[in-house]
């Protein structure tokens, strides 16, 4: 179930609504001033990134295979 944003044709006014059916868009009405009809607005969304994080070595990059230590090989070998 979606939530877009959308725009009023009358006030023009921004809001956002849950579209749980084709239906209920058709029946969509302004929060602000009760007209119907409002604009579809393209939506971004959201994403998380681990820039600016340190990268969590692995075995191939020199991370111990047998104990995990991400600093390199441990003396279990």
């Amino acid at each position: 179930m979606p939530v877009y944003e959308y725009r009023c044709r009358s006030c023009d006014a921004a809001f956002e609504q849950l579209v749980l059916s084709p239906e209920s868009e058709r029946e969509l009405r302004c929060p602000s001033c009760g007209a119907t009809g409002p604009i579809r607005q393209l939506s971004t969304f959201a994403a998380r990134s681990t820039a600016g994080r340190p990268a969590i070595p692995s075995a191939t990059t020199g991370g111990c295979g047998r104990c995990g230590d991400p600093s390199g090989p441990c003396s279990m070998n």
